[in-house]
C-alpha cells in the first residue's frame, strides 16, 4: 500500500524534488523488508528456503519506479534487507550471498526486458499498465526467463551449503520467484496505474453494492473451500471472472491475490484440500499454482474487458462525432434554398429538406408531406418530362412543372447516385431542385432570336451554294487557276457554315425537342449500333460490340445520334498510320444502363476532358485535325442529361485512346 500511495511520483523524471524521492525510497524499503520477513516466516521446519516469496514483485516495481542512475542505491537497499532477513532466520552466509545475487540479476533482467519489449508500460516509458492479452504474454515470458536465471543462481546456494539441490529444488525456487513477481508485481503495477491514471470504468460495470456482494462471496467461498478436504477450488475461478468482467482489472487482481493469500495461509496451517501430501513445501507449491491460475484468469478476462471498453469508448466517440456532423449537415441542408430529395434504390423518398417540402406543397396543396414529395418526384422523372412539350430556353436538366393554380415553374434538376440509406448493395439517388423560372424567362428572347437566325440563314446559304455551283462550271473560272482556288475557298466556307447551322439546329432539337421514350435495342442486327455502323464505318476503321448490349428505355433517334457522334469522333480522330478501332460495351447497374465507347485514337488530354462537352470546344490535340464545329459532344451531353444521366470522357488504362461513358434508363425487364 505504501508503494501505491506514492505512485503519483513514480513516473517522474530524474529531477524530482528530494523530499518526494526520499519518501518513495522509505516506502519501498519498508514494504520490501516487511515482505521479506513474511516470506521467511513461511520457511518449513528443517528447511532453509521459503515456501513463498512476495518480495520479488516489490523489487521489480522499485526498480521500475526509479531512473537507472538510482538503481545502484535500490539494489544496495534490497541486498541489505535480504541479508538482514535471511541472516536473522539462520541462513548460511554462502546461501545468503547467492540469494542476493539471484534477486539482483532477476530483478534487473525483468525491468530491462520490460523496457525493451513493453515500452507502453508505466516505468518502461509509457503511461499504462497491462491493457491487452499480448502485453500480458510478453510480460509473463520476460518474468519467466528472468526467474529461470535467478533460480539457477539462487538454488545453487543450496548446493554450496551442502543441502540437497535436486531439479525439484530448482523448479520450486523458480515457481516461488515467478509467483511472487507476477502476483505482487502485477497487483502493484495495476495499482500504480489506478492511482495515477484512474482508468475509465467498465462500459457495463457493476456498482458499489455488487462489489460488496462480490467481496463477501469471495471471503465466504475461499474460507469454506480451504477449510474442508474436498477438491472444490475450481469453484473460486468464476469469482475471479465475475470481478474482472464487471470491475476494473486492478480490483480483479486484488481479489485474486486476496484469495491466494487466504488459501496459502490456511494450507500452511494444515487446512484445506492441499494438505494431504504430508509435505508442506509441496502443499505450498500447489497453492501457488492455484494463486497463479486465479490471478492470470482475472488478468486475462480483465485485459479483454479493457479492450472491449476501449472499443466501446472509440465507438461512443465516433457516434458523438457522427451525430455532430449529422446535425451540422442537417442545419446546412435545411437552410439551403435548393430542394434536396434522397431516393432509395426503389425510387421511394428517403430524405428531404425544407426547400423540397415547400416545392412539394405548392405542387400538391393539402396533401401529406410524403405524398406531396412522391408526386413531385414522379413529375420530375426525366423520361416523363421528355415526353412533354418543351421551350427553347430550357436547358437539358430543366423540367417545366404546372402548378394547380395555372402557374408554371421551371426547376433545374440534377441527379447523382448516393449510398442508399435503406439498402447495402443498390445505390439510391440524390435530386437537387433549383427554381429557375425567372432566369429561363429572361433567356427566351435571346433563344428565340438565335433559333430564328439559324433558320433564316439557311435561305441565303442555299442561294450562295446555287450561284457558286454555276460559277464553278463557268469556262472563265476553269481557265483561271487563281479564280478557281478562290471559288473553292468560298465553297469550303459555305459548307462549314452549313454544317454549323445544322449542328446548331440539332443542338436546339436535342435540348428542346420532344422525346418519345420506347424500348431501344442497342445490339444485334436490328439494333441502333448496327444502324450507326452502316452509316459511318469505313474500310479504314472497325466498330464492334463487346458482349451483350442491354436494351434501354429512351428516344431511339436521340440514342442513335449520341452513338453516331461518339463513333464518328472515334473514327475521325485516329492516330497516324494506325487503323481506328472502336469498341462499344454496356452493362446494367440498378435502373440504369452504362454504355462505354472506347477507341484507340489520339485521346483527349486530361485538362480538356471536362470542357470538350461545352459548345464550340474541342480538345487541343483535335483542333488542327478537323474542321468540326465543336458542338457534337455538347449535343451528346444534352441528350444524355435529358434522359436523366451523365456523360464523361475517361482515359484508357491499358493503352492510347479515350473512353466516353454515359448512362441511360434501363427497361423494366
Amino acid at each position: 500500500m505504501a508503494a501505491s500511495m506514492t505512485a503519483g511520483d513514480l513516473a517522474g523524471e530524474a529531477g524530482r524534488p528530494a523530499g518526494l524521492s526520499a519518501t518513495r525510497t522509505v516506502s519501498f524499503a519498508a514494504l520490501h523488508l516487511f515482505l521479506v520477513v513474511v516470506g521467511r516466516a513461511t520457511v518449513a521446519e528443517g528447511a532453509s528456503v521459503s515456501l513463498f516469496w512476495p518480495a520479488a514483485g516489490v523489487a521489480v516495481l522499485w526498480l521500475m519506479a526509479e531512473t537507472p542512475r538510482r538503481w545502484p542505491l535500490v539494489l544496495a537497499l534490497v541486498g541489505a534487507e535480504l541479508v538482514l532477513g535471511l541472516g536473522v532466520t539462520g541462513a548460511e552466509p554462502a546461501f545468503v550471498a547467492l540469494a542476493v545475487l539471484s534477486v539482483w540479476v532477476q530483478s534487473v533482467a525483468i525491468v530491462v526486458g520490460l523496457r525493451r519489449w513493453t515500452p507502453r508500460l508505466l516505468g518502461a516509458g509509457g503511461h499504462e499498465s497491462v491493457r491487452s492479452p499480448r502485453t500480458v504474454g510478453v510480460v509473463l515470458l520476460v518474468v519467466a526467463l528472468a526467474c529461470l536465471v535467478g533460480a539457477v543462481i539462487g538454488a545453487s546456494g543450496l548446493w554450496v551449503t551442502g543441502a540437497e539441490a535436486s531439479p525439484g529444488q530448482y523448479a520450486a525456487w523458480w515457481g516461488r520467484q515467478f509467483a511472487g513477481a507476477v502476483v505482487v508485481g502485477g497487483v502493484g503495477h495495476l495499482g500504480w496505474e489506478w492511482f495515477t491514471q484512474r482508468p475509465r470504468p467498465r462500459a457495463y460495470g457493476g456498482g458499489p453494492r455488487e462489489l460488496v456482494v462480490l467481496a463477501v462471496a469471495t471471503a465466504v467461498a475461499t474460507s469454506v473451500v480451504f477449510t474442508q478436504p474436498l477438491p472444490l477450488v475450481f469453484l473460486l475461478v468464476p469469482l475471479s471472472v465475475w470481478c474482472a468482467a464487471r470491475f476494473a482489472t486492478f480490483l480483479a487482481a486484488v481479489q485474486a491475490a486476496a484469495m491466494g493469500v487466504v488459501a496459502l495461509a490456511l494450507t500452511v496451517l494444515g487446512h484445506g484440500p492441499y494438505t494431504g501430501s504430508g509435505a508442506s513445501a509441496s502443499d505450498a507449491m500447489i497453492v501457488q499454482v492455484f494463486i497463479l491460475v486465479s490471478f492470470l484468469t482475472a488478468l486475462g478476462v480483465g485485459t479483454l474487458s479493457d479492450r472491449i471498453d476501449h472499443l466501446v469508448g472509440e465507438l461512443e466517440s465516433s457516434l458523438r462525432e457522427s451525430a455532430g456532423r449529422a446535425d451540422l449537415l442537417r442545419g446546412v441542408t435545411e437552410s439551403m434554398g435548393e430542394g434536396l430529395v434522397v431516393l432509395d434504390h426503389s425510387g421511394r423518398v428517403a430524405l428531404s429538406n425544407a426547400a423540397s417540402l415547400r416545392l412539394a406543397r405548392r405542387f400538391t396543396p393539402g396533401a401529406a408531406d410524403h405524398a406531396a414529395l412522391t408526386s413531385l418526384v414522379a413529375a420530375l422523372d426525366p423520361m416523363e418530362a421528355a415526353g412533354r412539350a418543351r421551350r427553347a430556353e430550357l436547358g437539358p436538366g430543366d423540367v417545366l412543372i404546372d402548378l394547380p393554380g395555372g402557374e408554371e415553374v421551371v426547376l433545374a434538376v440534377t441527379s447523382a447516385p448516393v449510398a442508399d440509406p435503406g439498402a447495402a448493395r443498390e445505390p439510391g439517388r440524390l435530386l437537387v431542385l433549383r427554381e429557375v423560372t425567372e432566369h429561363r424567362a429572361g433567356l427566351r428572347p435571346l433563344v428565340d432570336f438565335a433559333s430564328t437566325v439559324a433558320h433564316d440563314l439557311r435561305g441565303p446559304l442555299t442561294v450562295m451554294h446555287t450561284w457558286l455551283s454555276l460559277l464553278d462550271e463557268s469556262p472563265a473560272v476553269a481557265a483561271d487557276d487563281h479564280l478557281r482556288m478562290s471559288v473553292e475557298r468560298i465553297n469550303r466556307g459555305t459548307d462549314q457554315m452549313g454544317r454549323l447551322i445544322d449542328d446548331l439546329l440539332a443542338h436546339a432539337v436535342a435540348e428542346g425537342g420532344v422525346l418519345s421514350p420506347e424500348v431501344v435495342v442497342l445490339g444485334g442486327r436490328d439494333g441502333v449500333l448496327a444502324e450507326v455502323v452502316e452509316l459511318l464505318a469505313t474500310p479504314q476503321g472497325t466498330v464492334r460490340a463487346v458482349g451483350g448490349l442491354p436494351s434501354v428505355r429512351a428516344d431511339r433517334g436521340a440514342v442513335r445520334q449520341v452513338l453516331a457522334n461518339l463513333v464518328d469522333n472515334a473514327l475521325k480522330y485516329a492516330r497516324p498510320d494506325v487503323p481506328p478501332s472502336v469498341e462499344v460495351s454496356a452493362v446494367r447497374e440498378g435502373d440504369r444502363v452504362v454504355v462505354s465507347v472506347r477507341d484507340n485514337g489520339i485521346g483527349v488530354p486530361e485538362e480538356d476532358r471536362q470542357r470538350v462537352f461545352d459548345r464550340f470546344q474541342r480538345a487541343g490535340a483535335t483542333r488542327s485535325a478537323s474542321r468540326g464545329s465543336g458542338i457534337g459532344l455538347s449535343i451528346c451531353r444534352a441528350i444524355v442529361e435529358r434522359h436523366g444521366g451523365t456523360i464523361a470522357c475517361l482515359p484508357v488504362e491499358d493503352g492510347p485512346g479515350s473512353v466516353f461513358r454515359f448512362d441511360l434508363p434501363a427497361t423494366g425487364a
